[in-house]
């Protein structure tokens, strides 16, 4: 979600943002699960609730995440 921001502002209010400076919405979905694990002190089941998924499913974005 940071990167997301930092795109929009250095971009300049107004102006118009290419598309392929963007973000996917993987980047972002992992961006956001890699934030979770770290405010959480990596508890992958807090995150896994939080997140309202299994241990196992968050288990398996993060492994498609490092691969």
């Amino acid at each position: 979600m940071n990167r997301f921001l930092e795109t929009m502002f250095a971009s300049g209010m107004g102006h118009a943002v290419s598309v392929s400076s963007l973000p996917t919405l993987d980047d972002l979905v992992s961006e956001y699960i890699l934030t979770l694990l770290a405010l959480t002190h990596y508890n992958v089941s807090q995150t896994a609730r939080i997140l309202n998924i299994s241990r196992t499913t968050l288990y398996n974005r993060i492994r498609r995440q490092t691969t």
